[in-house]
């Protein structure tokens, strides 16, 4: 703690006297982590659910943590930015954040705030009352998370800023540490890889997957992403493929109008609630000596 002196000045029968008082004040933020605020993302029940967790490396108690809002670490909260775009799922002005789409610690609610007439908000998680214990020094909150319908980045990589029960000044703003750094783990094959026809038709080719997913997130998301081959297709050589969704269905032409193989490659991504992604591929062959023109 820093000592300021604060100067009193009294007068008595008609001589001033100066008297020096001590008041406390806490040190400024410093470049090392005084609190941190990390989150992960997961994919339930068709929602994204953002989880935090909030480690308090000072002295002072918190007892709120504003996800998504930038107080640029000066006491003008003029300039102060909410971050978050999406809303909770089934938020309602009047009803808040329902009890199914978020989690607090005991003692402690969870509320959305902002600016009037804004766009953007950012999330709060606050002790209730006196007698609910805010987060001491050396202490680490769990338990915070949100639902939402559709994925907003600002959750994972905005700010968060914390107030304190006896600090001054109160609020703290920190940036969020992502603490799902891994991408899951993704391969592909395709049933049948060698299409076995004389004719040239469309044959359907189904995808199976093997995913290994990382601690945080389970369900990671499928996409088909890109369908190419050896030679030049001509269109209606590939059907039934929806690209940017899990389509794990399609049907390839099996021709080929060269001297070698047709070899097409089919191409997947898996990317985690956290935005961690992985590409993988795999192939279905037409034998040039089993394929006529068509």
């Amino acid at each position: 703690m820093k000592q300021t002196c604060a100067i009193n000045i009294l007068k008595l029968t008609g001589i001033v006297v100066l008297t020096f008082a001590s008041v406390s004040r806490a040190e400024e933020p410093s470049t090392s982590p005084t609190v941190r605020v990390g989150v992960y993302a997961r994919h339930l029940g068709g929602k994204i659910v953002y989880h935090y967790r909030v480690t308090n490396n000072l002295p002072q108690t918190i007892d709120g943590i504003s996800i998504g809002r930038d107080s640029k670490n000066d006491e003008d909260t003029n300039n102060d930015v909410w971050e978050l775009l999406e809303l909770p799922s089934g938020w309602h002005t009047k009803l808040g954040i329902p009890a199914a789409n978020s989690n607090s610690p005991t003692g402690w609610r969870v509320s959305v705030i902002g600016p009037e007439k804004s766009s953007t908000h950012a999330i709060l998680w606050e002790i209730i009352n006196d007698k609910s214990a805010p987060l001491s020094g050396g202490q680490t909150l769990n338990k915070m998370s949100v639902a939402l319908d559709h994925p907003d980045i600002n959750y994972l990589t905005g700010h968060a800023m914390v107030h304190f029960t006896n600090r001054y000044p109160a609020n703290l703003t920190v940036p969020l540490d992502k603490l799902d750094a891994t991408p899951p783990s993704l391969s592909v094959n395709l049933n049948p890889s060698v299409l076995h026809t004389q004719d040239g038709k469309l044959m359907p080719v189904n995808a199976i997957f093997t995913i290994k997913d990382d601690d945080y997130d389970h369900l990671p998301e499928v996409k088909l992403e890109s369908i190419t081959a050896s030679e030049p297709l001509e269109p209606g050589d590939i059907r039934d493929a929806s690209f940017g969704i899990d389509d794990r269905y399609i049907k390839l032409r099996a021709y080929h109008n060269g001297a070698s193989d047709r070899i097409y490659t089919v191409t997947y991504s898996a990317t985690d609630a956290s935005g961690n992604q992985t590409i993988a591929s795999a192939s279905v062959t037409v034998p040039h000596d089993q394929a006529e023109k068509k």
